[in-house]
C-alpha cells in the first residue's frame, strides 16, 4: 500500500493524525489484541480513503522482546488494507472532518481557537494542507 504521509486516521471514537509509516505499524500488544485497527479508516495526503481491515504482529520493538513497564509490549504490526482505495473529494473530506472535530469540540479546542481551525479547513483547497497543518497542531499538543 502506497501512503502518503502525514494521514488522518477515524477511528471507532477518534480521529488521529500519522506522521509516518512507523507512528501506523506500532502499538501495545492491548490495542492489537482490542482489535483497535479493525475497520480504521485512513484518508492519506494524497485524498485516498483506505479501509484497514485489521493488524497482524510482526515483531516486538525495543530490547527485551519489547516489553516497557509503563506501555506494555510494544509491538510491530502490518496492515491488511482492502483492496479497494477511493478517492475523496475536497468537500466531502472537509465536511467530514468539520463533523469529527466538533464531535470532539472540547479536545480539539485547545487554545480556545476552534473556530479558526474550522474556518481554515473551509478555506484551505488541499487535503494535504489539512492534514499537514492538523498534524503538526495534534503532535504539538502530545
Amino acid at each position: 500500500m502506497n501512503i502518503k504521509y502525514p494521514a488522518l486516521i477515524i477511528a471507532k471514537n477518534h480521529i488521529e493524525f500519522v506522521q509516518n509509516a512507523e507512528n501506523l505499524v506500532k502499538c501495545n500488544k492491548r490495542t492489537l489484541r482490542n482489535g483497535y485497527y479493525e475497520g480504521l479508516i485512513l484518508i492519506d495526503s494524497n485524498s485516498k480513503k483506505n479501509l484497514i481491515k485489521n493488524a497482524i504482529k510482526e515483531s516486538t520493538v525495543g530490547i527485551f522482546w519489547g516489553f516497557n513497564l509503563l506501555r506494555g509490549q510494544q509491538l510491530k504490526v502490518r496492515l491488511v488494507f482492502d483492496k479497494k482505495v477511493e478517492n475523496i473529494e475536497l468537500r466531502e473530506f472537509q465536511n467530514l472532518l468539520i463533523k469529527l472535530l466538533n464531535k470532539y469540540k472540547d479536545f480539539w479546542d485547545f487554545g480556545g481557537d476552534f473556530e479558526e481551525r474550522i474556518e481554515y479547513i473551509k478555506s484551505t483547497n488541499s487535503i494535504k494542507e489539512i492534514i499537514e497543518k492538523l498534524t503538526y497542531e495534534y503532535y504539538k499538543k502530545y
